[in-house]
């Protein structure tokens, strides 16, 4: 159970470990993108094989997945047979011409057996669930982020180890940085949201006793 902002049981150690991780990935690194009198954009995280920009919907799936089937000496047309789905479903995600992001269930489910993931985290990366859909959309997140922020900035414990630069992150890690700081301090900063674990482990049990009809 989430206690309230001033209540804080903080386990030292392991949680300083976590957080500390969550911190790190928030730090932007800088890129190699042009020099002086240059055009051009920022060198992003694009993948050689792959011919979306990192702006695309979904496309942290669509890196996952080639990354792992160059990896594992698959041609595309053998990651199809692999995954029972047409080649050029892949090859549409290639180019562009398919969105990650609009994928089916069924699909989604075969990336997530070939990559071995959980289905949820196959709908995150490829940008069908984001962290504010877990958030009452009648929060002023935004608003309830900044003030997240603010109370971990002040933090004596934890405030040191904030980046300088998390005020410009997406609000995408400020959210995530906000969330894996509640988990390890067993604080509540921002209200309206709900622990999916317990949910699911709730529709589960639900489930077994009223078994679907599908």
């Amino acid at each position: 159970m989430l206690t309230s902002y001033g209540e804080k049981n903080l386990d030292q150690g392991k949680n300083d470990k976590d957080l500390q991780k969550v911190i790190d990935a928030g730090i932007r690194k800088g890129g190699s993108g042009p020099k002086d009198g240059q055009r051009g954009k920022p060198k992003g995280p694009r993948t050689d094989y792959l011919q979306i920009e990192p702006e695309t919907p979904g496309y942290k799936l669509v890196q996952v997945i080639f990354e792992r089937a160059v990896g594992e000496g698959l041609a595309s047309t053998d990651l199809a047979d692999h995954l029972g789905i047409a080649p050029s479903t892949l090859s549409h995600l290639k180019t562009g011409r398919r969105l990650a992001s609009s994928l089916g269930r069924d699909v989604i489910e075969k990336f997530a057996e070939f990559l071995n993931y959980p289905v949820l985290a196959v709908l995150i990366l490829a940008e069908q669930v984001h962290l504010s859909d877990f958030y009452s959309p009648r929060n002023d997140l935004d608003r309830a982020i900044d003030r997240a922020l603010q109370f971990m900035a002040d933090d004596p414990e934890w405030g040191g180890m904030m980046p300088k630069d998390l005020e410009g992150a997406s609000t995408h890690m400020k959210l995530w940085s906000v969330w894996m700081y509640e988990r390890a301090t067993k604080t509540r900063l921002i209200t309206g949201g709900v622990d999916y674990l317990d949910l699911l482990k709730s529709m589960d049990e639900f489930r077994g006793e009223y078994p679907s009809q599908e």
